[in-house]
Parts: structure tokens; sequence; C-alpha cells
């Protein structure tokens, strides 16, 4: 077992001769009562929704997610691979919260018909870069998902490569979804501050906020982050389950009710969706949105079933820039004109001195281009995305 694992190892006791017998993986995850997935389960499953889960990758020998997993793809560090390998262990354990199937007592996601489409963006739990992510999401999105998954941070506030793909998602009808961060900070970076995402923090038993989460304006939902159990690789917990603590697994939530959503209601955009599940939340601290838990905790079985009225467009995007196009009016055939006597003199130096105008200009373009040339470019900055430290495993017994 690797130093991570046997930090995070769970022991599990289905049967022991003598004792009661042990509680399920499912019935250990709190997070399901909190959120009313069980009910909500009544309405929607997930059916014929795909959620991408941009990450780690996502172990394809879990049973927990059998049945539940897409042909992926890698990039970055994990160029060349399906998406299937997880080294790490995240991407596994996001996926699992997502569309877990509770195998033999395993973990139930919140969508458990939903069908996860893996994108590993980095090998062996290495640092992501924003470009791989970026990538990731793109391709995702090339690939018909509904729900992209973004259970990562980076301190960024503003990345030009995930700006443009998360814009692509958008153009492209999927909801996306980020966490905020773990560092208890009033601070949310990128990804989740990209407008229009669901920007996602986190909340313990209670419906308390978790006050490791980042917070911001930015914050749109918040989910249960503590202890959260779930389904890893036995190749990193032996017994395959762990708990976690994290907006990763806050936002995994919320992107499992996104997936309840799209799958009840298929004929919705996504700015609809996404108007849902902020427009129904459980508000949790004062009135109105707030920076700790934004517009409240999700709430599965209110998005599913209440009634909320359409909107335009995503409510958490900036609004529509104003046409620049100017009206225009027809109007009848109007009389010709008087025919105008033309000063040849006052058009010739016009034109030379319009000429003048133009060598003058192309001759400080030249200076402005050999002085660019002489001075070497600034090697570009890459921002890395970390994998998860040793505080996201969280030692339990299960």
């Amino acid at each position: 077992m690797t130093g991570r694992a046997a930090v995070a190892a769970v022991l599990i006791a289905m049967f022991l001769p003598g004792t009661a017998r042990a509680q399920t993986i499912e019935e250990q995850q709190w997070h399901l009562a909190a959120l009313g997935v069980h009910a909500a389960h009544a309405t929607s499953r997930g059916d014929g929704v795909v959620v991408a889960v941009v990450d780690s990758g996502v172990d394809d020998t879990r049973p927990d997610l059998a049945g539940a997993l897409l042909p992926g793809a890698g990039f970055g560090s994990a160029s060349g691979t399906d998406g299937t390998e997880d080294n790490d262990g995240h991407g596994t354990a996001m996926a699992t919260l997502i569309a877990g199937r509770a195998v033999d007592g395993g973990a139930l996601g919140v969508a458990p018909a939903a069908m996860i489409l893996p994108v590993s963006v980095g090998a062996d739990g290495d640092k992501f870069t924003t470009a791989s992510v970026a990538e990731g999401v793109t391709w995702a999105v090339d690939q018909g998902a509904d729900v992209i998954n973004l259970s990562l941070t980076s301190v960024a506030t503003l990345t030009p490569d995930l700006l443009r793909a998360v814009n692509y998602a958008f153009d492209n009808d999927a909801v996306v979804v980020a966490g905020t961060g773990n560092d208890g900070e009033e601070h949310v970076g990128a990804p989740a501050n990209i407008k229009g995402v669901i920007a996602v923090s986190g909340t313990v038993p209670g419906n308390g906020p978790w006050p490791e989460s980042n917070t911001g304006p930015e914050t749109v939902l918040a989910a249960p982050a503590r202890k959260i159990v779930t389904a890893v690789p036995a190749a990193v917990v032996d017994t395959g389950y762990a708990e976690v603590d994290g907006t990763s697994a806050a936002t995994a939530l919320v992107s499992g009710v996104a997936a309840l959503v799209r799958s009840r209601f298929p004929d919705l955009d996504a700015g609809n969706v996404v108007n849902r599940l902020v427009t129904t939340a459980t508000d949790l601290l004062a009135p109105g949105r707030d920076h700790a838990t934004g517009f409240g905790q999700v709430d599965a079985v209110a998005a599913l079933t209440a009634d909320v009225p359409r909107v335009e467009r995503n409510p958490l995007a900036p609004p529509p820039r104003p046409s620049s196009t100017a009206a225009t009016t027809s109007v009848g055939a109007l009389p010709s004109p008087p025919p105008v006597e033309v000063d040849r003199t006052r058009i010739v130096l016009a034109v030379g001195g319009l000429v003048l105008l133009g060598l003058l200009v192309a001759v400080v373009v030249l200076l402005l281009v050999r002085r660019a040339r002489a001075r070497r470019a600034p090697a570009p900055v890459v921002m890395e995305i970390p994998p998860p430290d040793d505080d996201f495993w969280r030692t339990g017994r299960l």
C-alpha cells in the first residue's frame, strides 16, 4: 500500500461472528440523506445523461462503476491513455459519487443510471496543467457530455485556455460544475470563477458551512464535503473504499444532481438546468446569496419537482452584449440630388496628403516590428492544478 493508502485505509467488516451486521457502504454515505437522494430516485436516476469527469482518470475495474463508463481519453501527462487508469484515486472517487451503482452493498451515486465519460488530465497524480484540463473539457464537449465535472481548482484568477474551453462548453449546451477550493481562503480560482460555472463550496453534517472551503462572491451552491464515503481503486486503498474531504466531493454531488435534472427534463437547455439548481437550493445562512454557500445547499428533490419558470439564459452568465448592428428602415425613392461641381485641385491635394500619411505610418510600423523582434519574448507561464494532498484522504473505519 502507498503512503496515502495507509493514511486512507478503510476497514470493512460486513459480517463478524457473534456481532451485529455492519453497515453497508451505502448506509454510511450520510450525504445521500442530506441531499434527499433516495427520494429523488423515485423521479429520476440520471438515465440518458453523460457526465464527463475531467480528473486523474477513472478505474474501470471498480465493481461500483460496472457498466457506467464510456470510452475515455487522456491529455497532458496522461496523453495516449483511454482515461481508465487512475493511480491517484481522485477521479474514481468523484465518478463513484456521481454514478456509483451500489453493487453488492457498495457505494451509491447521486445519479446511478448516468454514464461517466472518463477524461484523464494527469497520470500518477501529477499536477494538472490548465492547458490539459482545457483540452479535456473541449474533448468531452465534442463527445456530447451533458455535464462536465471539474473537481479541481487553480490559484489563477483567469486563464485564457480554460475560459475558451468553458465557453465552448456553454456554446454546446453543457452544464459545468467546479469546486471553490480547500484552503479556507476568500479566493475562488479558475475554473470555478468563470461566469456561468456552478462554483461549489462544502457543508458538514447539520448543513453548516465546511470551514476549509474557499469562499467568495463567485460561490453558487454548496454540498456535503466532510467524511464523504466513496469508492477508490484497490491499488490506492486495499479495501476499495475511503472517506474523503473537500469541495471536490461537493462538486461531484452537485454534478450528480445536475444529471438527475437533465434526465428528468431532457428538453431543458443547460441554462435552465442551472436555474433549477439555483432557485431550488436550501438557503443556509443569511437570506439570499452569500460568499460561503452561494444560494445554499443543492436540493435534489426540489430541483426535480418544483415549479420553476423557464429563463432565457444561464442566470450565472454575464448579460449579453447589445447588438452593434444599426436598425435600418426602408424608405421610398428620393429625387436625385442636383449635380455638384467638382474642385479637381482640392482632390489632388487630398490624395497627395493621404499618400504621405500612408508612407509615414508604414515607416513607424516597420520600426516597431524591428524593435519587437530585437526583444526576446518572455517564457509563457504554465498554470498548474495540484493533486489533492494527504488531507483530502481521511482515516476512517467503515
